[in-house]
Parts: C-alpha cells; structure tokens; sequence
C-alpha cells in the first residue's frame, strides 16, 4: 500500500477519535429525537482513543524533524494536527500555495512510510495490540504468580521440615 494511503487511512482515524474524545469531554448536547441514529459505531475506551491520538502526533513529529524540513513540521502542526482550514494555513505557514502542496504531499509519504513501520496502521491491529497486551501481562503475571506462590510453599514446607528435624536432634541429645 502507498504511504501516502497509509497516512490518509491514519488521518481519518485520527480526527474521527480527536473529534470523538472532544465530545466526551462532558459537553451537554441536545439530542433530535426526530433524526434517526447513526448506528452502532465502535470505539475504543477513552485511554486507548488519547493514545493513538498522542501517537499520530508523536510519530509525525518525529518523521519530521530533519533541520531542513522545519516548514514541512510547521504544516504538519498548522494543517493536520490543530486542523486549520486550508487557505489559512498556507497563510500562517507562510509559503506559496505550490511549495505548500508539495510539502502536503512529502509529509503524506513520510509520516505514512513512519506509521506503517511504527504499527500505527492499520488502526484496527493498533487498537487489537493495546488489547492484547494487558491479556498477555496477566496470564504472564499470573504464571510468575502461581510459580512464585509454589516456590514460597515450597520454601515453607522446607523450614518446617529443618525446624522438625533440629527438634528430633534436640529431643535425641537430651535422652543420651
């Protein structure tokens, strides 16, 4: 897949999750009893939503952060991350509309190229990632458990045999 395809599929989870954690931040909307729903539409809990959300800007600085591509991160910064409107942003960046779209373009292909190598795409194996790793940390720390429980016991059941044994030695020296 081109990277440029990775970073738009990256994008588009991106703003629907930023999108998503800004509603959830305790606003009150109304709700139009008339509309119909939109359906069920799966999300991550909202730990899970913020990290991908941190690492697409995380892994998008850090693709571009060579000394020379300053403008290119300033586009990143302006256009995809704060989601200022077009002309705007060639504006606030401050370049011609031209380097502005070849900039758009190079940034598309090495910050996709940076996701497909980091396991930010495709978002859905990301988010089945995060899942997985708490199931593995626990059935890891629950064998460490249960190995660590069986040594204590059999560290216990050792001292109790010494203890018995010194006590026979005692009993023994006493009677002779």
């Amino acid at each position: 897949m081109k990277s440029s395809d990775v970073f738009d599929a990256c994008y588009a989870r991106y703003r629907g999750l930023r999108e998503w954690l800004r509603d959830t931040t305790g606003a009150v909307r109304s709700l139009d009893l008339e509309a119909s729903s939109g359906g069920y539409q799966w999300r991550p809990d909202c730990a899970r939503a913020c990290e991908y959300v941190a690492d697409f800007e995380r892994i998008g600085r850090r693709a571009l952060r060579r000394a020379a591509w300053k403008g290119r991160l300033k586009l990143f910064n302006v256009y995809f991350v704060r989601g200022v409107e077009y002309r705007r942003a060639v504006r606030l960046v401050g370049v011609a509309e031209g380097t502005f779209d070849y900039w758009y373009g190079e940034i598309k292909r090495a910050v996709g190229t940076e996701f497909s190598r980091t396991g930010l795409y495709p978002p859905t194996r990301y988010f089945q990632m995060r899942l997985e790793e708490p199931a593995k940390r626990r059935q890891e720390t629950s064998a460490k458990t249960a190995s660590g429980i069986a040594a204590f016991a059999e560290s216990r059941v050792e001292r109790a045999n010494q203890r018995e044994a010194e006590r026979e030695r005692g009993q023994q020296e006493v009677l002779h």
